[in-house]
């Protein structure tokens, strides 16, 4: 009895040391009302490895339902989340467009003149194979009624993985598909493409301007990424985004990855017209359908370390 005792006593003496999702405190210097409206930092710790439990979360669900997520551990005991996608799954939307994709999200919000900070560690294991199309990694969208655009911020990969796409739609119409003069008006994109594994500016795109060269910026303009290291097979990666939604100026959209900045945008980020529902900030593989109908391969992706805050220095505390 004493030795059953003992043990109880040092189980609630000492701290535990396993986490998962936890409640992130908002910092007295952060402005209250423009706070993100989800604070929270998740590590997936207290996941059952094989399995996975995202009731804290939404799944942009189509069909597949809990199919494509599941938790797996590293040899030094990390657990992360593995998010896979096939040929098929939760495949969308009627004849204008045929994607499939396995995303979760945190419940939607909304977030005009609120400023977001989010992010997470992401691995493409070692075998994983690239395509010759597109492929979604994360996105942050404004979600309107009948919406037809492409989210506020996306992160692409295209041509086997040999281009990165940063950037997405400030605004529009909602309910109108994508067309030339309003992509003109309101997108904002960094394109990258891989030159002897180093990632170089080659287009960038600015509201009210058709696509630009990256010989059209000086040597001096230091407003635009001109390269960044990329992104290497079988490591993790550090993801952070910041976003501002605002009908004026004080709007922003920022991007880092491992630390090197791929999109630093001010200016105009709600631009819509529309039935506004909220927000969302959806993490997993989003690609477009094989064309000639067979179908590509099954990919899978890692994820951990997920957390949506309201400042970059909280964000950086908890993904440095």
């Amino acid at each position: 009895m004493r030795i059953v005792l003992l043990l109880v006593f040092l189980i609630f003496s000492f701290p535990i040391t396993t986490y998962s999702w936890e409640k992130v405190p908002v910092p007295d210097y952060v402005n209250k009302k423009t706070k993100s409206p989800w604070n929270f930092y998740d590590d997936f710790e207290d996941q059952k490895v094989g399995k996975v439990n995202l009731k804290r979360y939404q799944i942009n669900d189509k069909g597949a339902g809990r199919k494509p997520f599941k938790i797996k551990q590293e040899s030094n005991g990390n657990k992360f989340l593995e998010i896979s996608v096939e040929h098929g799954w939760n495949k969308c939307c009627g004849k204008w467009v045929k994607t499939e994709r396995s995303e979760f999200e945190v419940k939607p919000k909304r977030t005009l003149n609120k400023e977001i900070w989010y992010g997470f560690r992401l691995r493409f294991p070692k075998n994983f194979i690239f395509v010759n199309d597109r492929l979604l990694v994360s996105q942050f969208k404004n979600q309107f009624k009948n919406m037809k655009k492409s989210p506020l911020l996306h992160i692409n990969f295209y041509e086997n993985g040999k281009v990165i796409d940063v950037g997405g739609d400030t605004g529009g119409k909602a309910t109108t598909k994508y067309n030339k003069p309003e992509a003109i008006t309101h997108r904002v994109a960094n394109k990258f493409r891989d030159k002897n594994g180093k990632f170089e500016l080659y287009r960038f795109k600015v509201r009210e301007q058709p696509y630009l060269s990256s010989w059209n910026l000086s040597s001096t303009d230091t407003s635009y990424p001109k390269s960044f290291k990329g992104i290497k097979l079988g490591e993790w990666n550090v993801f952070k985004i910041g976003i501002k939604n605002s009908k004026s100026e004080d709007g922003f959209m920022k991007v880092f990855i491992n630390e090197e900045k791929v999109l630093d945008y001010t200016g105009i980020t709600f631009d819509w017209k529309g039935t506004y529902t909220g927000s969302h900030i959806r993490v997993g593989p989003y690609r477009d359908s094989d064309p000639d109908g067979d179908g590509y391969l099954r990919q899978s992706i890692h994820y951990d370390d997920f957390i949506v805050v309201s400042d970059k220095k909280t964000l950086d505390k908890y993904l440095n």
